[in-house]
Parts: C-alpha cells; sequence; structure tokens
C-alpha cells in the first residue's frame, strides 16, 4: 500500500521512501520518514493532504506513490 491507495482516515505508518534526490530530502524534511504514523486527511486533484502529527500538507501523485504503508495495528 502506499499514499495514493491509503484509505482516507486510518492511520497508517511509514514503512519505506521509494524517491531519491531533492524528493527524498523534501519528505524528509516534511517529516515523512520510516517509522511515522501518517494519516490521509482527504483527497485532492490525484494527491492527498497528509497529517503527520498536527502538520497538514498536500502531497502530488508522484510523491504520494514514493511512500509504502503498512496498517497500525
Amino acid at each position: 500500500m502506499n499514499l495514493s491507495t491509503s484509505p482516507v482516515g486510518q492511520d497508517v505508518q511509514i514503512v519505506a521512501l521509494d524517491a531519491d534526490g531533492g524528493l527524498a530530502l523534501r519528505m524528509s524534511e516534511l517529516g515523512l520518514r520510516p517509522g511515522t504514523v501518517v494519516r490521509v486527511t482527504h483527497r485532492s486533484a490525484g494527491g492527498r493532504v497528509v497529517a503527520v502529527g498536527s502538520d497538514r500538507f498536500a502531497l502530488g501523485t508522484e510523491a504520494c506513490a514514493t511512500v509504502r504503508l503498512a496498517s497500525v495495528s
């Protein structure tokens, strides 16, 4: 599962990032790292709005596809 296919409103944990270069750096700056729990709050024009703690931000389709996830038990 990745952020593009993650259900809205469900907590999920980042397992890996399949990004490199500038995209990987930016994702890390946003707090998107393996082990982080995130939630898709809603879909937006092909991308997603993602919650990391109390922060919210939009990610495009390309970025969402690089974030591999696992369900939080």
